[in-house]
């Protein structure tokens, strides 16, 4: 495989951040909002809200997994609860300009809606408006009291991932297709997640297995858009808040035309969803971006740990697209980067880097840090982006990858069954690279907290650790077969 080395820089910022810049005369305006407009319609909304809850209540009662709603539920659901929820948005929240473009397929010709861009708490609600659909949800939020209702009460499909005996629900949904209707068309966000619609984040796959055509749906909510919904941004209750303290609030749904996939589009889940994100981005006005729910899972990791909220975001479609590496890994490179970042800084230093191998600083050593860091800007400091690619690159990249822990570990053993301080120091004395006891010792007791001093044991450690891989071949061969 061709070295990598460096990849290009996000043309979009972080699409988990949302943030309005208020004026002096949007912030009187908001003051005015909560003071004046708040109270009276958190009357309404208590109101409609338990009238929502009760409507839904009903068209959910004696539904079972499989099976059809009574006729008089779905009459409820298809032409009484849209009119609630539509005085609900009118009273509660000021939509009093939703407009629709567009037609709305039928279930023959588009068993599947996809929408995008996915970021309001209302979007749920403003779908209902036009379109009665099912979703796919996790089986864990069956039993929850309000979201477990609302979700039964549109026949939906619950994604078991509990066993082998669950059924699959790609087979779900094709049995629905197959059977026009029969049921309720599928409505989906492929993006899997809320985000501040500066553009179009990676789709994920599932809504385009089955591979029959599909109708586009796009979304767009007045600017500024106070409901957005960023998981880095206001909490749900400020959200609320000040979307409800509005004087009025503007939405807009464009139904797009039929896309009816082609040979290999059917064949591949993958370009499909990759173009029809591109006609829905082309319809916004919007770029497409690699950044996807992966990078939010990722990057939730760095929070957790007090890093910044950038410092995970490494663009996942494109580096799962070359390398062909899984979230499970990246995770785990994560974990070390974190355990690296002794600053809890984005980036991690040639010191810290080399410590966490019990490395010491020297001109082999900085060849090695070189090797991963690409970045211009800071030669001297590596970010998980950069970390991740030297990882993924310079694996793949490392002549006999499966043999290099046998090979390191008959060098460094001095033919033993088992590693030794003595025959480390040794090795690496003879190789010229001057190596301290103790980080030698630091090393043995890295290895051996989880793993046996033998064959066997190294041959594990190595395997589940990537960079590891990479330094045990820079420390045979040296950097110049890299």
């Amino acid at each position: 495989m061709p070295r990598v080395r460096k990849l290009p820089e996000p043309k979009t910022g972080n699409p988990f951040v949302y943030k309005i810049e208020y004026t002096p005369w949007m912030r009187v305006k908001l003051v005015l909002g909560m003071i004046l407009i708040f109270p009276i319609r958190m009357i309404f909304n208590i109101v409609l809200c338990t009238m929502i809850l009760i409507s839904v209540r009903l068209g959910a009662i004696g539904w079972k997994e499989g099976k059809h709603l009574k006729p008089w539920q779905q009459f409820l659901m298809l032409y009484i609860v849209p009119h609630i929820v539509r005085a609900w948005l009118f009273l509660s929240f000021g939509y009093y300009h939703i407009t629709c473009k567009g037609k709305r397929a039928t279930v023959k010709e588009a068993p599947i809606a996809i929408i995008a861009p996915h970021s309001n708490i209302m979007d749920s609600w403003m779908l209902s408006l036009f379109t009665w659909g099912s979703a796919l949800s996790r089986r864990e939020n069956e039993p929850l009291p309000i979201l477990g209702t609302c979700l039964k009460s549109c026949e939906p499909i619950w994604v078991d991932r509990s066993g082998a005996k669950a059924v699959s629900t790609v087979q779900q949904m094709k049995d629905r297709i197959q059977s026009p209707g029969m049921w309720i068309p599928l409505v989906l966000f492929p993006e899997g997640t809320v985000h501040n619609t500066e553009a179009v984040i990676g789709f994920k796959t599932g809504a385009f297995l089955p591979g029959c055509p599909v109708q586009p749906i796009v979304f767009r909510y007045g600017q500024p858009a106070h409901g957005l919904w960023s998981h880095f941004g206001h909490k749900l209750p400020v959200i609320f808040l000040i979307t409800m303290s509005q004087l009025y609030n503007a939405f807009e749904v464009e139904y797009l035309p039929v896309y009816n996939p082609s040979k290999e589009e059917k064949e591949d889940a993958h370009l499909y969803a990759i173009n029809v994100r591109n006609v829905m981005a082309k319809a916004l006005g919007k770029e497409t971006t690699n950044f996807s729910l992966e990078d939010l899972r990722i990057t939730q990791l760095f929070v957790d740990a007090g890093l910044p909220k950038d410092t995970g975001l490494i663009e996942f479609n494109l580096i799962n697209n070359i390398f062909n590496v899984r979230v499970g890994p990246l995770k785990e490179m994560a974990a070390r980067f974190i355990e690296m970042s002794t600053c809890k800084c984005a980036r991690v230093g040639r010191e810290e880097f080399l410590s966490y191998f019990c490395w010491p600083v020297s001109e082999h050593a900085n060849l090695l840090f070189d090797e991963y860091n690409t970045c211009a800007d800071d030669q001297d400091r590596m970010r998980y982006r950069e970390y991740v690619v030297g990882n993924c690159d310079l694996v793949f990249n490392v002549p006999d990858a499966e043999n290099i822990a046998s090979v390191a570990f008959k060098v460094l053993s001095g033919g033993s069954e088992r590693l030794s301080r003595a025959s480390v120091l040794e090795y690496m004395t003879e190789r010229g690279h001057a190596v301290s006891k103790d980080s030698v010792e630091a090393l043995l007791y890295k290895i051996s907290q989880h793993h046996d001093l033998n064959a066997d044991g190294f041959s594990a450690f190595v395997e589940s650790k990537a960079d590891v891989k990479v330094l045990l071949h820079w420390l045979i061969h040296g950097t110049d077969s890299l």
